[in-house]
């Protein structure tokens, strides 16, 4: 092994590891590569959902969709794309705007999903081919012995090393793919549940807007304007009581 030239040393490792190397070098490539695409994919992901609904919201509030149709239109991610959804069936009926959102929801779920079912097989199958590694490392090992009639070290050192060397590099190819798999599992499920809020919560805002009601602060706050206090129903005055004018 010329340890001079790493990508000679690195080729001679493979090569050591026998055939099981090769194909643990494709999933791990595999595996890394939609690593990477789906960490770029998250990045371009919308960030602030509170703001977003802010700006809408504000928009709303004064009776100019077109204005909240505009700032889903520059914001980048799924979330904008499926409020916008939303906003264009403005004038339909709260169960209908709801209905709408929900199909945007699931048709975007598949996109965050993308891909992730390779990570998971990766997972699942890395440690196999591992073992794969190591059966053939020992049938090598036999095989030596066979062929010299005896059973020194020197013998079945090259077998097991192969062995040894298949299976450490299954479980860390299997390792890293779970880490990520879980990873990007809890990015989705936090994300999804983000976008079905903010999509109850531009619902409920359309449904005040349509019934010419005040939209509740808590649904948004405009950019820049304080926080209006919560109103509270006076106490209702108690009944007279006997003897009293």
């Amino acid at each position: 092994m010329d340890s001079s030239n790493p990508i000679s040393a690195f080729y001679d490792f493979l090569n050591h590891g026998g055939p099981a190397m090769w194909a643990l070098l494709v999933l791990s490539v595999l595996s890394v590569g939609i690593v990477f695409e789906r960490l770029f994919f998250f990045s371009k992901q919308h960030s602030n959902p509170s703001q977003l609904l802010r700006d809408i919201g504000d928009r709303v509030s004064k009776d100019d969709i077109k204005g909240a149709i505009a700032v889903c239109d520059r914001e980048r991610g799924m979330l904008p794309k499926i409020l916008q959804f939303g906003l264009f069936r403005h004038e339909k009926s709260r169960a209908d705007i709801s209905d709408a959102l929900s199909i945007a929801l699931l048709e975007q779920l598949n996109t965050l999903e993308a891909n992730l079912s390779i990570i998971g097989t990766v997972a699942v199958i890395a440690p196999f081919v591992g073992l794969f590694g190591t059966v053939l490392g020992i049938i090598r090992a036999f095989n030596d012995i066979a062929l010299k009639g005896n059973s020194t070290p020197a013998v079945v050192a090259a077998g097991v090393s192969e062995a040894l060397v298949t299976t450490a590099a299954g479980l860390a190819v299997a390792v890293v793919a779970v880490i990520f798999f879980n990873y990007f599992k809890s990015r989705i499920k936090a994300y999804n549940q983000e976008m079905i809020v903010s999509a109850n919560k531009l619902a409920e805002m359309l449904h005040f807007h349509n019934s010419g009601a005040p939209i509740p602060t808590e649904l948004y706050r405009p950019t820049g304007a304080s926080a209006r206090p919560n109103s509270t129903p006076a106490p209702s005055p108690k009944p007279a009581g006997p003897g009293t004018n």
